[in-house]
């Protein structure tokens, strides 16, 4: 990690937003990834980040009824002390929908860990009228030297 002169961590890319679409497709989340390099997120955020955000678009293609042809939404703000990334895969909003019950799978299952990923990386997340969303704090994850 490099940090300035005023403790506040040099970043990767430039930009504190981003805005995009992308088809309700597979292929879609390597671009996706590739899309938070381009904000100013300290790397050890980044990961996380990319990690989480591959995960809820990947609900969003896989569970939200989507066509090819349609698209989800990625937006992100990184504010200096915490990203936060909503993921939209409803053009219109629905009923607020809740995650009931454990979120965590039998240790033997072979699938449905995503969510349980999500919680144990992310500072927070829940889900909107016609999304999911999730913040990261780089004050909670800083490590220092001992």
């Amino acid at each position: 990690m490099t940090v300035g002169a005023n403790g506040v961590p040099r970043e990767q890319g430039k930009r504190l937003h981003l805005d995009l679409r992308v088809p309700a497709t597979p292929e879609s989340l390597a671009g996706v990834r590739r899309s938070l390099e381009t904000l100013a997120i300290p790397p050890e955020l980044l990961d996380d980040a990319k990690l989480i955000v591959t995960e809820l678009v990947g609900n969003s293609i896989r569970h939200s009824g989507l066509k090819r042809d349609e698209q989800v939404r990625i937006t992100a703000n990184w504010s200096r002390a915490s990203l936060r990334v909503v993921v939209r895969d409803r053009p219109h909003p629905l009923a607020q929908a809740s995650v009931a019950g454990t979120i965590r799978p039998a240790p033997e299952a072979e699938s449905g860990w995503g969510l349980y990923i999500v919680d144990r990386l992310a500072s927070r997340w829940g889900t909107t009228e016609n999304g999911h969303w999730f913040e990261l704090d780089w004050t909670r994850s800083r490590t220092y030297p001992r």
